[in-house]
């Protein structure tokens, strides 16, 4: 963060309030927020369906046999396409909330054509940055594509807001701020999350994805390849929030009735409620 931002965040805690901060941006969200009709066509789709999968990009996925996820709805993040079963999964929808990787560049091309090719069935949630690109390269051309817009992230779990409609409040990752979201305001009562490993700084030189390479953003292979200058420090307030969001995103998700089950074999993710992903996945 520069030292301009740094300077308004702190004037404003120390005059607003951090709390003030958080309900004020609740009411922006709500009263001011721009409204995208077009998710109309995701609200409730599944209402009454029984589950979904929700599949994270983490190294436990390396060794799991996904076949079974075939006739299942599943919503993947970023480079799922890279998981040798990910044809056979047929994946439903596919999130990016990073706009790193919405920058008009060659690769960022390149990756988002792969992504469009390889996975032929599914429905894209992407950050709002994305749409000059789409439009410009002509990307996901006849695809079902959504828009969303991040907002200002709250730390109380009464304020989060699965409601797509409006900008996303909630979450550090692709997978916090958009796929377990994404589940919730398509109906589903009954959430497993796959993948969800949360190991980022277990070991700092290893990749945490199943993958160990990424072709066209290697920033990303590892903590210790990550070149965008931000510190240890930066990392733990991110890990920190991550894991304080998926903590909020279970408290309001009980309080609707929904049900977030935690199936990653492994990995350091504790907030859900653990259950084994073979007596899920193979349970039907």
């Amino acid at each position: 963060m520069s030292q301009v931002p740094r300077f308004v965040h702190g004037l404003a805690d120390w005059v607003v309030g951090p709390s003030l901060q958080e309900r004020a941006g609740d009411i922006w969200r709500k009263v001011l927020g721009k409204k995208n009709p077009a998710i109309r066509a995701l609200e409730d789709r599944y209402a009454g369906a029984d589950r979904c999968f929700v599949i994270g990009n983490g190294p436990s996925l390396k060794t799991m046999d996904l076949t079974p996820l075939a006739n299942e709805v599943t919503i993947g993040a970023n480079s799922f396409y890279k998981h040798p079963h990910a044809a056979a999964v047929r994946l439903k929808f596919l999130c990016v909330f990073d706009p790193h990787f919405m920058r008009d560049e060659p690769r960022s091309v390149d990756w988002h054509r792969t992504i469009g090719d390889q996975l032929p069935e599914a429905s894209f949630i992407l950050h709002h940055s994305a749409s000059s690109l789409v439009k410009k390269h002509e990307l996901y051309a006849g695809r079902e594509i959504y828009f969303v817009r991040s907002g200002v992230k709250t730390h109380r779990a009464e304020l989060v807001d699965f409601d797509f409609y409006r900008p996303r409040n909630v979450g550090m990752t692709t997978g916090s701020s958009i796929a377990i979201p994404l589940a919730v305001f398509l109906g589903f009562k009954n959430i497993y999350l796959i993948g969800f490993d949360c190991n980022w700084l277990e070991n700092t030189g290893s990749s945490y994805h199943f993958y160990d390479r990424h072709d066209q953003f290697p920033e990303f292979d590892s903590v210790a390849k990550d070149n965008r200058g931000l510190t240890y420090e930066t990392f733990l307030g991110i890990i920190h929030r991550e894991f304080e969001s998926h903590r909020l995103i279970r408290e309001k998700a009980e309080s609707l009735g929904v049900h977030i089950y935690n199936a990653t074999e492994g990995g350091l993710l504790d907030v859900y409620p653990r259950v084994t992903y073979s007596d899920v996945a193979f349970a039907r």
